[in-house]
């Protein structure tokens, strides 16, 4: 006998049951020896190979695994129940700016960190979390970093790294953003339209003004406004919108003295607004004006404009915010020596966006804030973490210097009963000052700490590599 004969004989009736296919004798062997031979035959059969495969897409990341000495003790820190979100953000914001990646293996042990900061952890983490429980596991989702876009494949990216895309090119290359804006503009939905406006917004230039003026016809009311804003703040156009004409009602121009005139600028607010509420409102009121705009609705000087306002908090911190939305460090400059607590002020307005500043400018404006506090830095955890927030990164080493050797700094931290001033420190500190860190916080109770430490040694062991 074959194996050809069992397969065609005993096989269908070993498949059905003899009784209800009786089965086919073949030469002298009994028909239990012939149900053996075809199960032993079937064991040692090849399968038949598929006519096609269905190989599942692999998004190519080329960033480092992490290295294994650190991988055990990042997991404990991250399922550690006493640290704070400012340990979670320092890790994931080193991992972008180191370019690195979890192990594949570590991902579901920390699943919450990765859910939460996937786009900072690389295309594997981002695959990995968008398709955990995922409906349509076939589907092919392209994962893009800002340095693998170029001119060809920048349109099937994400929105938001599309409008980085456009960002970054501008700065090099102005024109060469507007014209790749303009090509694909009649295809895109109003929602990409907006960002891919504010992208031009970051380095606007004088001959955007065409563009701008024809988007005044736009059919998307939030892209009309936001062309007609951009247009009011080239040089040499005198346009002028409903958002510049709300801050100008609000604001007194008096010329005082007697033998030397000077303008002196109030800000005078709604009785409406209660004075817990006065921040949101300046933020929200003067958002979208630049400060060129203004100093020209109030025909006076961009400097001037600053000392007009030198006696005002309210008007000094909506110019703070200006400034900072338009990169004019040096008027910021000016601004916090009249408004000195500005980082205080400033944090209490809401979160800060940075994203068109470089990362010289990030820290160059984190240290005019800082300046004026001198060796006295504010114990106040809320603004400590909103700079840590708004740079995404350490914060100047002169402000952790100054906690290092401020007798009452370690004195109310050794008061502490939490971890959230330890976390936030270590998330803070520079590279170069986290040995001298380390040295305060044994100093304090171990349970405050632990955290904190095993952070300082992760962010090191990271940095090398």
């Amino acid at each position: 006998m074959t194996a050809t004969e069992l397969k065609s004989k005993v096989l269908p009736a070993l498949l059905a049951g003899t009784a209800r296919q009786p089965l086919q004798k073949i030469g002298d062997a009994s028909p239990l020896a012939l149900l053996s031979l075809t199960g032993q035959a079937l064991r040692f059969e090849r399968p038949v190979a598929p006519t096609q495969f269905s190989v599942e897409a692999k998004a190519p990341d080329d960033r480092r695994i992490l290295p294994d000495r650190i991988r055990k003790p990042m997991i404990w820190l991250l399922r550690n129940r006493r640290s704070t979100e400012d340990v979670e953000l320092a890790l994931a914001w080193s991992f972008a700016r180191l370019k690195l990646r979890p192990h594949p293996f570590d991902l579901p042990r920390m699943s919450g960190f990765v859910k939460a900061h996937a786009e900072h952890l690389g295309a594997t983490a981002e695959v990995w979390a968008s398709g955990e429980g995922a409906a349509e596991q076939h589907r092919l989702i392209d994962f893009f970093s800002t340095t693998d876009l170029d001119e060809t494949n920048w349109t099937t990216a994400p929105p938001a790294l599309r409008q980085t895309f456009i960002m970054n090119l501008r700065r090099k290359d102005s024109v060469a953003g507007l014209e790749l804006v303009r090509s694909v503009w009649s295809q895109e939905d109003a929602e990409i339209r907006l960002r891919l406006l504010g992208a031009l917004a970051a380095e606007l230039q004088p001959t955007d003004k065409d563009f701008l003026e024809g988007l005044q016809k736009d059919r998307a009311p939030r892209v009309r406004d936001l062309a007609r804003r951009l247009l009011g703040r080239l040089p040499g156009v005198t346009g002028w919108h409903p958002a510049l004409s709300a801050c100008m009602e609000r604001i007194e121009k008096i010329e005082s003295g007697i033998f030397r005139k000077h303008t002196v600028l109030k800000l005078q607010l709604p009785a409406t607004v209660k004075e817990h509420q006065a921040k949101g409102w300046i933020r929200e009121t003067f958002a979208e004006v630049s400060f060129e705009e203004l100093a020209r609705g109030l025909q006076i000087s961009e400097t001037d404009l600053v000392e007009a306002a030198a006696k005002d908090e309210g008007l000094l911190l909506a110019l703070a915010l200006l400034a900072t939305a338009d990169r004019r460090l040096d008027l910021l400059e000016q601004i916090v020596k009249r408004l000195l607590d500005a980082w205080e002020q400033m944090s209490q307005c809401g979160p800060m966006q940075l994203d068109t500043m470089t990362s010289s400018e990030c820290l160059r404006w984190a240290e005019i804030l800082v300046q004026p506090y001198g060796a006295k830095p504010p114990f106040l955890i809320a603004g400590w973490s909103w700079m840590h927030r708004a740079l995404r990164g350490p914060v100047p080493g002169t402000l952790i210097e100054a906690v290092l050797r401020s007798s009452e700094w370690r004195d109310k931290l050794q008061e502490m009963k939490g971890p959230e001033w330890m976390d936030l420190l270590a998330a803070c500190c520079p590279g170069e000052l986290r040995a001298r860190l380390r040295v305060l916080l044994e100093m304090i109770e171990p349970a405050q700490t632990v955290s904190a430490l095993a952070l300082l040694d992760i962010l090191d062991a990271m940095e090398k590599g």
